[in-house]
């Protein structure tokens, strides 16, 4: 008891304080008091764009990165490309001089991609090169090793040097040649890339808005190309943050840290998938004071609005306190007489808090106002209420029912009129699903059920039958009603909306088919098909089952091509890829065009037994072909098949290993007479 005493104690002392302050005084302190959650939610919205800025700079950064790494990645591939094209040269395999340089020379005119183009022995000495240079230890001898040991046409990606012969910062690029006929070992062809045209790109990365982009080598710790160009090509950094952070995300990922001059930085990168024999990375950065402009500026501008609200709000409140409360004094005899007039909802709103001056007559009105207003502002209220609720039900275009406990529609609106064609009365009395399409009545009887058992319904879409026969999309939405059984839906016209998302998901449709299809031959690109092998090997290690691979490659297609010309070598390549997609015999197998005149089946649950047969009857579909091919052995066009299988073969820890297995299998078979079918085990 003595507790609740002092409560009431603190309480009538905070009356008490109250009393002593005049209107304005009051008004004053009213407005500060609800200024104050105002400036809090200003604050926690600045923290929150803040955040949101930071989160959005990161996947902006990524985004870009990926970009980038995309469009750099085709850089490697073209020269990969290219040297694919000189290893099959005779003239650069048997060093033919000097007809060896001169072609070399001829090719380097026609490329400012590249500084030089040469070939190296084994021991790493060059025998031919575009500027006719002979017997000069080539710069990278890492590089050599690498390229002269791969099992295969490997391309090689090489380290950061100032090139001996061209004087200028490069990375070169190797592939092996093909065995020599000799029996000796064979050397390798090598490129050096024009970093200067890589820096342009790089440039066009960064793009403008003050961001940075970088090629790095985390592995040597370099920086190969930069813009804006900080550090000379090539330069070493080891104490730069971003090195470290790429080898722990070697994936991609972002890293907020501090650039080559020491201002802060946000960077987002992604390693270039054709460079990854060498580690290259893409790092794109921007600095985070420009991300942040547009909310520092926002936050200023909140504060400055924030402060110039609270000093007019301030300045005007002795003004209001003369229009809201002082007023009103004057106007309580108005408030007397309009209540003896009949006006029974006048109030004064008086409590016992209040001035000394509402306090004299609001208790004397209100009472005399109550008695005599209660019943006719019940009857006003509901007339009122049924008058706004008929106005709008019937004016909006969505019509809304009322729905008893057994399905049946007990109000309708009058936009059933524009929405269906009946009339409100029409409806009354029957089940929404008597003009239900027979297609989707067990939709309707489910959200029947539904209200049934008093269960909120959220866009249930389906198509109803109008009076002039025409089908249409609907969209309801519904909740029980608090008050009795009833329920209340909500319908309205997705006719339109439903056509235009069926139209772009088929749209979707067709641009994801395209963009993983070649365009020559209609079978799977060399993306889908990385990315389809990699998913199949990732499987058939997950469920312990047999991946088999088939990789084919049209013998002598360029004399083919020589001699018949493109337009003949691409209708050959399309009746070959034709037989290819033929052989396909299930959903999760897949066709690909490898590359040039290469092509490639994945064989997913395919042990290698089966994947040897499967490759001889498709040897023998492309022969059936008959395609007169004058140049080759069979007389027509065949084709040479390596196949690799996971289980049969040790050693496959990766999709990369069983494609490489495949493509020594294929280079047995072209070696052993071509038109053949070869795997190899070891």
């Amino acid at each position: 008891m003595p507790f609740k005493g002092s409560a009431r104690h603190g309480s009538g002392s905070a009356m008490r304080f109250l009393r002593d302050f005049d209107v304005r005084v009051r008004l004053m302190i009213l407005i500060a008091t609800a200024m104050l959650p105002l400036i809090g939610l200003i604050a926690a919205g600045l923290t929150v764009s803040y955040s949101d800025a930071d989160v959005e700079a990161k996947r902006a950064m990524s985004n870009q990165a990926q970009l980038g790494a995309a469009r750099l990645s085709g850089i490697f591939e073209q020269a990969e490309g290219f040297l694919s094209a000189l290893r099959h040269m005779s003239q650069l395999n048997d060093i033919q001089q000097p007809a060896c340089d001169s072609l070399l020379a001829g090719l380097k005119a026609s490329r400012p991609q590249f500084h030089t183009i040469g070939v190296i022995s084994p021991d790493g000495v060059i025998q031919c090169h575009s500027k006719g240079i002979k017997g000069s230890v080539f710069g990278d001898r890492r590089l050599t090793q690498r390229a002269v040991a791969a099992r295969g046409p490997q391309f090689v990606v090489g380290d950061f040097m100032v090139g001996p012969i061209s004087g200028k910062p490069t990375v070169a690029v190797a592939m092996r040649l093909l065995p020599r006929a000799d029996g000796k070992p064979a050397g390798a062809v090598f490129a050096s890339l024009n970093l200067s045209l890589i820096e342009k790109d790089i440039e066009d990365i960064a793009g403008a808005n003050g961001r940075s982009a970088m090629i790095i080598q985390p592995r040597t710790s370099r920086i190969l190309v930069n813009w804006p160009h900080v550090t000379d090509f090539g330069a070493t950094v080891g104490n730069f943050p971003l090195l470290g952070e790429t080898l722990r995300q070697f994936e991609g990922g972002t890293f907020e840290t501090h650039d080559l001059l020491g201002h802060p930085q946000i960077y987002g990168f992604q390693p270039i998938d054709g460079a990854r024999t060498a580690g290259l990375v893409l790092a794109v950065g921007v600095a985070p004071e420009s991300v942040f402009a547009t909310v520092e500026w926002r936050m200023r501008w909140a504060l400055a609005m924030g402060a110039v609200v609270l000093v007019a709000a301030l300045c005007g409140a002795a003004f209001l306190a003369y229009w809201m409360q002082l007023r009103p004094i004057a106007l309580l005899s108005e408030s007397a007489r309009r209540i003896g007039a009949g006006d029974f909802g006048t109030r004064t709103g008086m409590h016992s808090w209040q001035a000394p001056e509402f306090r004299r007559l609001g208790s004397l009105l209100d009472a005399a106002a109550e008695a005599l207003g209660n019943a006719k502002a019940a009857e006003l209220a509901v007339a009122a209420s049924e008058r706004r609720f008929r106005l709008v039900a019937d004016n909006t275009a969505d019509m809304i029912s009322c729905i008893d406990p057994a399905g049946l529609r007990t109000l309708v609106t009058g936009a059933s009129r524009s929405l269906l064609g009946y009339a409100p009365e029409e409806l009354i009395g029957r089940s929404p699903v008597e003009i239900t399409l027979p297609e989707d009545r067990e939709v309707v009887e489910g959200v029947v059920r539904d209200i049934q058992a008093r269960r909120n319904i959220r866009g249930v879409r389906y198509r109803v039958r109008r009076r002039d026969g025409t089908a249409i999309w609907v969209e309801i939405s519904g909740q029980p009603m608090a008050d009795d059984n009833g329920f209340v839906l909500s319908m309205r016209d997705v006719d339109e909306r439903q056509r235009m998302e069926e139209e772009l998901a088929q749209t979707s449709r067709q641009l994801e088919r395209l963009a993983d299809t070649d365009e020559l031959t209609h079978l799977a690109n060399r993306r889908s098909f990385n990315r389809h092998l990699r998913q199949a090997f990732e499987r058939s290690g997950e469920s312990e089952g047999d991946l088999s691979l088939l990789l084919i490659d049209v013998d002598r297609f360029k004399a083919f091509n020589d001699r018949y010309g493109h337009p003949a070598g691409d209708r050959c390549l399309e009746a070959i890829a034709k037989a290819v997609g033929g052989s396909i015999r299930h959903g999760d197998e897949i066709g690909a065009r490898y590359g040039g005149e290469e092509m490639a089946v994945v064989l997913p649950a395919v042990p290698l037994a089966e994947a040897l047969a499967r490759g001889e009857a498709l040897r023998r579909a492309v022969l059936a072909l008959r395609i007169l091919h004058e140049d080759s052995e069979a007389g027509v066009v065949s084709i040479s098949i390596g196949v690799a299988s996971r289980r049969a073969f040790g050693g496959i820890a990766t999709s990369e290993d069983l494609l490489q297995r495949a493509d020594q299998a294929l280079y047995e078979a072209k070696s052993g007479g071509r038109n053949q079918v070869r795997t190899r085990a070891a």
